[in-house]
């Protein structure tokens, strides 16, 4: 990955670092703003949103049943834990619990904390 963003940077730097890289610079630019402004581009563009504005009706239905039919599941699943656990007894947790030495002064960092600063 480091690789890559180096690579990108470098090309970056010559395409707007040197005049060479500047001139190819804005020849893509020049092309991109020819092919977006062209109207069989725009066209497609317009099909495109067409497309999704008639199937937005129908996926956010699925998404919906499929949000409705995941939170039962969760619903179920937890409901039936909760109903196993309570004859299991519930420990604090007071190895990872800052506070378990709330004393001024104290120094809890063997409790997972950061140290106090000696002063």
């Amino acid at each position: 990955m480091r690789l890559f963003t180096f690579i990108a940077g470098a090309v970056a730097g010559y395409v707007f670092g040197t005049r060479q890289g500047r001139e190819s610079y804005e020849s893509m630019k020049s092309k991109a703003k020819q092919m977006w402004e062209d109207p069989q581009t725009q066209q497609k563009i317009h099909e495109l949103g067409e497309k999704v504005k008639d199937k937005a009706p129908e996926v956010s239905a699925a998404v919906s049943s499929a949000a409705s039919k995941v939170t039962e599941q969760v619903k179920n699943k937890v409901g039936s834990q909760n109903s196993d656990s309570k004859d299991i007894p519930v420990e604090e947790d007071v190895i990872s619990d800052p506070a378990k030495d709330d004393q001024v002064g104290s120094d809890w960092a063997s409790e997972g904390g950061t140290p106090r600063p000696v002063q």
